[in-house]
């Protein structure tokens, strides 16, 4: 009587069955007995054996893995793993990832393989998968390696990533030690930090750290704190200065109060972008000709300089034929302003004045 292979068809769906709920492995120790009960339970052809023993389970699965179209793969002596990424709609390990790191920016090993209820033999592989598929990040400081969340969760999770979690911890871009050593909870923190500086996440302040992905943030956090002082600088000079003097009155006013453009020397430019930026949406700034106004109050002040000019010409005139005896008359007057010490700038205010007579002319005296 001849003996009837295991159909494998079903021996394969049972062991994946088992360990989609376990992650993608297999314990034979552990799950031998449940792997015989659904196999004899399940559809057998019949042309293959109704029942297994478990040194047949353990046979069987030795052959499969030796099988490269079957997704077993054998890691050591009852321990199996069947890829449960390639299972439609097994969400249990990128939910477990997300509900992790939901706690905690960086973990350890050790979390890692109590979360997931993995031997210890079996971290380093399963760790290896993770990485690979960039459902998590290695971090490799000092002498142990770290792990934090991977780009491979996009997907699930819409602020994924090391560089995002920081940010959402920032405040005004900046975190503190402390808190920074709060979240991520781990033993060897000083090694992770200097891994974050290392790979551009964070910029070491002296006692606080700037968030790489939050010098958006910063700058407007900056912008906010010097504001007064570049609408003063502005003021002095009808609201209006050169693109290069402005960039210099903004990154003195920083130095002034801040040291972060000397202890960030990497992040100075975008830093300083930045905080232009913030600036020019605080204060309604337009760049124009090489030069930067604050639009509402320079528009102001040359209506006013404008129309002065209108009303002495008009004194001085009682007849125009056409918007060109205005302009011609006031020629002289437009050269004569002399509202800047710089040539430049008195130029560009100069001309903004005519610009602006020569419309109302046009729209209120014809």
């Amino acid at each position: 009587m001849s003996i009837l292979p295991v159909d494998e068809d079903v021996l394969e769906n049972v062991c994946r069955n088992i360990a989609k709920n376990n992650y993608g492995f297999i314990y034979i120790g552990d799950e031998g007995s449940e792997i015989k009960s659904a196999y004899e339970s399940g559809d057998i052809r019949l042309t293959k054996a109704k029942s297994i023993s478990l040194s047949g389970v353990r046979k069987a699965l030795t052959e499969m893995a030796n099988d490269e179209f079957t997704g077993i793969d054998k890691l050591r002596d009852e321990v199996y793993y069947v890829d449960p990424f390639d299972v439609k709609g097994n969400m249990r390990i990128p939910n477990e990832l997300t509900n992790l790191f939901s706690q905690r920016i960086v973990v350890t090993a050790e979390t890692l393989r109590s979360r997931f209820s993995l031997a210890i033999d079996d971290l380093e592989y399963f760790a290896d998968e993770l990485v690979e598929r960039g459902w998590i990040q290695r971090i490799s400081a000092g002498r142990n390696d770290y792990y934090t969340i991977g780009e491979g969760l996009k997907e699930h999770r819409n602020d994924v990533g090391l560089g995002s979690q920081l940010v959402n911890e920032a405040s005004n871009g900046k975190i503190s030690h402390r808190d920074l050593e709060d979240v991520i909870d781990v033993d060897a923190t000083s090694d992770v930090i200097r891994y974050l500086d290392r790979e551009d996440y964070i910029v070491d302040l002296d006692g606080e750290y700037l968030v790489e992905e939050s010098i958006d943030e910063y700058g407007q956090y900056i912008a906010k704190q010097i504001e007064d002082t570049i609408e003063a600088e502005f003021g002095s000079s009808e609201h209006v200065l050169k693109t290069t003097e402005f960039e210099k009155v903004v990154e003195n006013a920083i130095e002034n109060r801040f040291n972060v453009l000397s202890e960030a020397r990497e992040a100075r430019r975008e830093i300083l972008n930045e905080t232009r930026n913030s600036l020019t949406e605080r204060l309604g700034l337009e760049n124009d000709s090489d030069m930067v106004k604050i639009v509402e109050k320079f528009d102001q002040v040359i209506e006013e300089h404008a129309r002065r000019i209108l009303a002495q010409i008009e004194g001085e005139y009682d007849k125009f034929a056409s918007p060109s005896d205005f302009i011609e008359r006031a020629e002289k007057d437009f050269n004569e302003l002399q509202l800047s010490s710089d040539e430049e700038v008195n130029k560009y205010i100069q001309k903004s004045v005519k610009n602006e007579y020569k419309d109302i002319v046009n729209e209120e005296k014809f």
